[in-house]
């Protein structure tokens, strides 16, 4: 990719192009729990208090999700600033290894500790029940959250802010419609109610994933045999998260 646009594009046009995807993505991110909500409420009051307790559980995943990955771009965007696309490669494939051990992490100590936290927020037993159920599918997918969270600063590192908009959007829109698909059992699914919302919103959250991975590694990109990228499209990629992104 050029990038030396940052250099010589306006100011304003810069900081619009740069901007407003990430704004769109931010709202797009705030989507999941919204339409959760919305669909889980109609289910019954017990199920959404059971959502709302796992919500900051949900949110403490995604801030050390949001944070680890920030390091990543601050130091993709040094190693880049200073002309060394190595290093910035390198900050990214041992970032994006070291986030998915995070996430198996957090989804471990994150599901360890739900039986307790809920039990310190409510006595009834259907709510706790409901809660451990969403919980539990939902902290599945933490190294997705983690992946897909790195994946986004990576591309934003290197100013490819389309990339990460148009993933988050494609995942919102996934989650909006096998929200009520999967709680509801309309057509072939089956009714799963809290756990469809979970699921819902764990396979919104792979898209991204999906999408990134695509580009990084799809037919569009060149050949990543080590040492270095070739002219020809092919997929026998070397698909290292950073394989060929910064070039």
């Amino acid at each position: 990719m050029n990038d030396t646009f940052m250099k010589e594009k306006p100011i304003f046009p810069l900081l619009t192009s740069m901007a407003l995807p990430m704004v769109i993505s931010m709202l797009v991110n705030a989507l999941y729990n919204i339409v959760d909500s919305l669909f889980v409420a109609r289910i019954s009051e017990e199920a959404m208090t059971a959502l709302s307790l796992v919500y900051p559980v949900q949110n403490l995943i995604n801030a050390i999700a949001i944070g680890f990955s920030v390091g990543i771009s601050a130091l993709i965007s040094l190693h880049m600033g200073a002309g060394n696309k190595e290093k910035a490669d390198t900050a990214a494939t041992h970032g994006m290894v070291l986030s998915l051990i995070h996430g198996v992490i957090i989804s471990i100590v994150c599901t360890a500790i739900m039986p307790r936290f809920l039990r310190s927020f409510t006595s009834d037993e259907s709510v706790i029940a409901m809660g451990l159920t969403y919980s539990r599918i939902a902290f599945m997918f933490a190294v997705v959250i983690m992946a897909a969270m790195s994946f986004e600063k990576i591309f934003q590192a290197v100013g490819r802010m389309n990339v990460t908009m148009i993933g988050l959007m494609g995942g919102s829109v996934c989650n909006i419609i096998l929200d009520p698909l999967l709680i509801f059992g309309i057509g072939p699914f089956p009714e799963m109610g809290i756990a469809g919302a979970a699921l819902a919103t764990g396979i919104g959250q792979l898209v991204p994933v999906v999408f990134s991975s695509f580009i990084t590694c799809g037919p569009s990109r060149s050949s990543c045999a080590a040492p270095a990228c070739g002219p020809t499209p092919s997929w026998t990629c070397s698909c290292t998260p950073s394989a060929c992104p910064l070039s």
